[in-house]
């Protein structure tokens, strides 16, 4: 399961493009720092190789 703090997210993409099973996207929707945040919406896809959790600069993400 990754887990993502939306509000911690800075739309960065390094988890969008980093992802070998291309799991995260951009949404729409804003935070209360005012940027679109990135969501697993492909959470079935996910190996658990961590990259995202690793890189993530804003310490966002979570993998379980």
């Amino acid at each position: 399961m990754v887990y993502i703090d939306k509000e911690l997210c800075k739309s960065c993409s390094m988890c969008v493009s980093l992802c070998p099973k291309n799991v995260f996207e951009i949404t729409h929707h804003v935070n209360k720092k005012g940027y679109n945040y990135a969501a697993a919406v492909r959470q079935d896809d996910c190996i658990k190789c961590k990259k995202c959790e690793k890189m993530c600069p804003d310490v966002a993400i979570y993998v379980e």
